[in-house]
């Protein structure tokens, strides 16, 4: 299987087609991750952006330290929500795990892990402003230079995601009408 993937890796990355690999959740078999990771240390990959929402990496510190051994590894963590109920409502999954992603962080920056931190909060379909700064003050509570390097994001229509959210009771109207402002902004104002 490693010697497939080595190949499809090296055949698109020749091709110029590959920048990252997701989908799913690639932290769940962790020793596959680790075979994909080794073989990009030995190719001309430059980069390899892992993709997570770290519940794996804030349950396990030792995973963390595994991952701080490649050097060609960015971590994007993915988070879903800024209160364990939002948290349960979006993800279906119990409000103790909420706490993994954030612990998840602080074992990336423990480890010296290239990493940033990825989150739905531009979106006011799906995210209030009392969750949002929940979500932020989080954030600035492990270190608020997470805040100046988050990338915030909006929903992406796709059918698998509407799908979700809507048995999550969101209704999304489409296209976005407006965005709240960056969060950066919101901590130059000292709001958070």
């Amino acid at each position: 299987m490693a010697k497939k993937i080595k190949l499809l890796l090296c055949c698109w990355c020749l091709q110029g087609y590959i920048n990252r690999i997701s989908g799913g959740e690639p932290t769940l078999v962790r020793e596959h991750l680790l075979q994909i990771l080794d073989l990009v240390e030995e190719s001309e990959f430059p980069l390899f952006i892992l993709e997570t929402n770290g519940i794996l990496l804030g349950a396990d510190k030792g995973y963390v330290r595994e991952i701080s051994k490649y050097e060609k590894v960015h971590v994007r963590i993915s988070l879903k929500a800024g209160t364990p109920e939002d948290f349960t409502r979006k993800t279906g999954a119990i409000p103790e795990a909420f706490e993994l992603p954030f612990r998840g962080i602080e074992n990336l920056l423990d480890y010296g892990v290239s990493f940033h931190v990825a989150a739905m909060t531009a979106d006011p379909r799906i995210v209030t402003k009392r969750e949002r700064l929940a979500l932020a003050r989080k954030l600035a509570e492990i270190d608020p230079r997470l805040l100046l390097e988050l990338e915030e994001e909006v929903v992406d229509p796709y059918s698998t995601t509407l799908r979700r959210l809507e048995l999550a009771g969101y209704r999304l109207e489409w296209p976005l009408r407006r965005m709240y402002a960056p969060i950066s902004r919101l901590m130059r104002e000292g709001i958070v």
